[in-house]
């Protein structure tokens, strides 16, 4: 199975909850002119969210919590480099060194994943695609982290006012506001509309999709208006 798009037609975390709800299992690789990222899935569930170029490696962070030196790091990706003609995920290789336990190594992939997952919530071009490889990627000791719970998670650190550490580009400013759903005022895109990027809300990760139109908003039983994240 392949399933393949554009970021801009379809966001990072709706075809990620499509593939929850499903419950697949296989890779998520995007990219775009700056990077490449993969989410594993399991079942529905993620496994692990490897972004190559951000703050948030997995030996780094290993190191910086004291369950590995930077020698022995050093040591088993060279190791692994020598022994194997293609490059696997580290969290595997250290799993099959035996230097860290492996739930401490499932520990740090969930943290490095919820981090990770915040730096591609301002991914808004390049493409997507769904691979089920042949040989399945199997992690020892998989976090099984819930979709919608890392999505949630995600929105909060946003809410709070933490940011993706490296910026990407955004969609123009017509495109974002012409597809999204909050229906603001013209005050409102005056003040928070600037050079593209909606500081209202972190637009990348709003979904640009037509089926969250302004019109489609809920409302509970005292007639107040329920808002919704934008890609649940």
């Amino acid at each position: 199975m392949i399933l393949w798009g554009k970021i801009s037609h379809f966001s990072v975390f709706m075809v990620l909850q499509l593939l929850a709800s499903d419950h697949k299992s296989g890779l998520l690789e995007l990219e775009d002119n700056e990077e490449r990222s993969t989410i594993f899935l399991g079942d529905g569930m993620v496994a692990a969210v490897s972004v190559p170029r951000s703050d948030h490696l997995l030996g780094a962070k290993l190191v910086k919590a004291g369950y590995m030196s930077q020698s022995d790091l050093r040591k088993t990706m060279l190791a692994a480099a020598l022994r194997e003609s293609k490059r696997e995920f580290l969290g595997l290789t250290l799993m099959k060194s035996g230097l860290v336990a492996p739930e401490l190594i499932a520990r740090t992939i969930a943290e490095q994943a919820y981090d990770n997952t915040l730096e591609l919530s301002n991914w808004v071009q390049g493409t997507f695609k769904f691979i089920v490889p042949r040989r399945p990627v199997v992690f020892s000791a998989s976090p099984k982290i819930n979709v919608q719970h890392l999505l949630l998670e995600t929105s909060r650190r946003l809410d709070e006012g933490q940011r993706p550490s490296r910026n990407k580009a955004a969609l123009p400013g017509d495109d974002l506001c012409a597809t999204c759903s909050s229906n603001c005022s013209e005050e409102q895109k005056d003040k928070y509309l600037k050079d593209g990027i909606c500081l209202w809300r972190n637009m990348s990760v709003v979904v640009r999709e037509s089926i969250f139109s302004p019109g489609r908003h809920r409302f509970n039983e005292d007639g107040e208006r329920v808002i919704d994240l934008p890609f649940l």
